[in-house]
Order: C-alpha cells, then structure tokens, then sequence
C-alpha cells in the first residue's frame, strides 16, 4: 500500500476503499487489515518495560500520520473577528514525565489482539472503544480483566461517547452514500439501537445529560465534502436536527453546557476552522479560521483546545473568542484530551503520549517507543489510549495487533 501525504490525506481518507478484509486510510497512511483469529494474549514484561498490574507491560501507542513540524508563531490563524495568535506558550521538552502521583508511573495493556482500536471513551468503571477494522464495539474495566464486545458486525464504527446508561457510536458506512448510523447500547449490554440512520460518513460524536451530537462528513457531495453538518438528536431518539450545515467534511467534535464545538476543513484539506454553535442552534460562529488542518477538539470550562494534523501543534481558544495561544508544536498532534491541569495529545507515527499544562510550559513525554495509536482519554488517575497495531514495510497493520494501554498515575 502507498502513503499518502497530508495535502492529500483528508480528500481520501473518508472514502477509502473497504472491501472485503477492508482497506482504510487512517491518518496518512493506507492501512489494510485481514480477518481476525481472535483476542491475542496480553503481553508479558519485557525487557526494560515498566510492569504493571498482573506483571503487564507496556506496548501499543499513539498514531496519526508522519512526523510534523512546528511552525513559527502560526500567523494567519484567526480567531473570531480575525484575531491573529499573538501567544506563544512553549518550552523544551521535558525528560520523561513521572507522571505525578507518589509513586512511579505504571503502564498496563487493558486489551490486546484488537483489530485497528481508533475510537476511546471512559466512565467511572470502563474504558469502551470502536474496532474499526472488524467492525466491533468493546468494553473493559479500567482495573483490568477480559474485554467484552458490546456489538459487532458494525460498518466502520468510529467516534464513541458514553453516559451513565448507555455507550453511543457512529458508524461511518460504505462511503458510496449516506448510510451511516448513530448507534447505541445498554452499558450492560444487549442490541444495539440505532438512533439515526442514512447519515453521510459520520466521524465523531459527543453527547450531553439530554441529546446526542455529532459531525457528517458530507450529504450528497462525496466528491469535495463540501456539504458537511453538525447534528443533535434526544437520547430516546426522535427526528435529528441541523445545527450548522455547509461544512467541509467537520472533524471532531465537543460539547459543553451552553454550546458545541468541533472542527472542520477546506476544499484544499490542508486548512480549517474551529466553530461553535449554541445548544438549540443558531448562527455558527468561527473561533479560528486558517488553521493548519484542525482535527481533534476538546473543551473545559473557560478554553477550547484543538490540534492542528498539518501543523503540528496543540492550540487553545477562550470560549468566547479571542487570542489563540499555541501550546506546543514540534511532534505531530492528533487525539486530544484534556483534564483539570493539563491537554493529553497522541503524536500519530511518532510512537509518543505527550501533555502540557494548559497554561503552557514544558511538554512532557509520558511514554514514547509506541505502536500507531488513534485515541486518548483521561480520568481523575490515569491516561488511556489505543494503538492501532504494528505495521509492515508498506504501512499496512499487521493482522490484530492493536492494544488499549492505561498510565497511572498520568
């Protein structure tokens, strides 16, 4: 299989070829999966591995497309009424990160044997994540133990969101047409529901205490992508509604108690925008523009913070608009996280689990040496993510060879 560039990548990758084992483009790279025997054995310490429960050790890691470079001071990204950035907040790396907490960092694999993990959420028990490549919803306890699949025979599962009853997912389909779907299942399972059908590529879902939102890629364009939307529909279900329309294939997406949040890009894939909508719809507004590719997005209380897939950099925003403040650059950026003191980001190829404080300073590696990794979550301990699995000389994985990895402390 080719690589492809990131000029290119966001043009191929929502209609990548998935026939038969399934080739998909994740990240920058064409990856393509055969059939699954089955859950691989967790694997056991290694050398120089630090152990954990059970006398785990880490493997697995972060993903995205090759390496990033920084750049400058990031001019041309406006926020709002074309606020340029005027903040810089970045410093030398830092050695390897402790972690905090009183003792050393320990690194555990919660799940092996997984076929291309891309998509992961957390609860106050489990961590829950989509198996792309074979079509699987599955589920964990944060303290270890058998996975459990909570669905399967789903086409193209991806972003994932959970509440206190119910884990949400989206299923991107065929890409010949809109028949995607937003799916859902009992924490304790059952069969799934769907809560929304004949959706064009959906890619990223967020749900709040009484709706469930999430991004299309495109409805009827599925050449240039240029009529994506932002949804919202009631958990029980219902008619969804439009809350933003004529975006360029919208990313990630977040929510927050007043607003929802997510990305979106250009007809040239290689720029975007961070938007905001209120909560009962509304005009959107742009919170930054130009931005080199935007991709992953979260949001806390006062900031929302995005990484830039083309820039390389982790990036925030007030919540009302403003002067943008990059936070780090220098290492490719993707999945993001985002907790009381500090962002979380996956750095893709680069095999690395990086975080800074959020108001800025040394970026700090918390494991490095990892395998092609999509998603990061955090909880009040420990930083989860998934790693898609190794790959052979021309990009492909490697048959089931993806892990759920957990740090604690962070």
């Amino acid at each position: 299989m080719e690589k492809v560039g990131s000029a290119t990548r966001r043009s191929l990758l929502r209609p990548a070829l998935r026939t038969g084992c399934l080739a998909a483009l994740c990240f920058g790279e064409v990856l393509v999966a055969t059939g699954c025997p089955g859950p691989l054995p967790v694997e056991m310490p290694g050398s120089g591995g630090i152990l954990g429960s059970g006398g785990v050790s880490a493997t697995g890691g972060l993903a995205g497309s090759g390496a990033a470079s920084a750049t400058g001071g990031m001019a041309g990204l406006g926020g709002g009424g074309g606020v340029t950035v005027i903040t810089t907040l970045i410093e030398a790396d830092a050695s390897m990160g402790t972690g905090g907490g009183s003792g050393p960092p320990v690194m555990v694999a919660l799940a092996s044997g997984q076929a291309n993990p891309s998509y992961i959420a957390l609860d106050a028990t489990s961590v829950y994540w989509t198996n792309y490549n074979d079509g699987t919803v599955m589920k964990a306890l944060l303290g270890g133990g058998a996975a459990t699949k909570l669905a399967s025979g789903q086409s193209g599962p991806a972003g994932i969101a959970v509440d206190g009853t119910s884990l949400y997912w989206v299923n991107q389909g065929s890409y010949t047409g809109p028949d995607g779907a937003v799916m859902s299942v009992s924490l304790a399972g059952g069969t799934p529901t769907a809560l929304a059908s004949a959706q064009g590529s959906p890619l990223a879902i967020a749900v709040d205490a009484t709706s469930v939102y999430w991004t299309n890629g495109c409805t009827n364009d599925w050449d240039g992508y240029t009529d994506g939307t932002v949804m919202k529909l009631p958990l029980g279900g219902g008619t969804p509604v439009v809350l933003a329309s004529g975006q360029t294939f919208p990313h990630g997406i977040a929510v927050d108690a007043s607003s929802v949040y997510w990305t979106a890009g250009t007809a040239s894939y290689d720029t975007g925008s961070v938007m905001k909508v209120p909560l009962g719809g509304g005009a959107a507004v742009a919170l930054a523009s130009g931005a080199p590719e935007p991709d992953s997005i979260a949001v806390d209380a006062t900031a929302v913070y995005w990484t830039t897939g083309n820039g390389g950099t982790v990036m925030k925003v007030p919540l009302g608009g403003g002067i943008i403040t990059m936070l780090a650059s220098g290492h490719p950026a993707w999945a993001i996280a985002v907790d009381a003191t500090s962002i979380y980001w996956a750095t893709g190829s680069e095999g690395s689990v990086l975080k800074v404080p959020l108001a800025g300073g040394p970026i700090i590696t918390l494991a490095s040496g990892q395998s092609d990794t999509a998603a990061v979550a955090v909880d009040a301990t420990s930083l989860y993510w998934t790693s898609r699995g190794t790959e052979d000389s021309s990009g492909a994985l490697t048959g089931c060879s993806g892990t759920v990895m957990k740090l604690c402390p962070k």
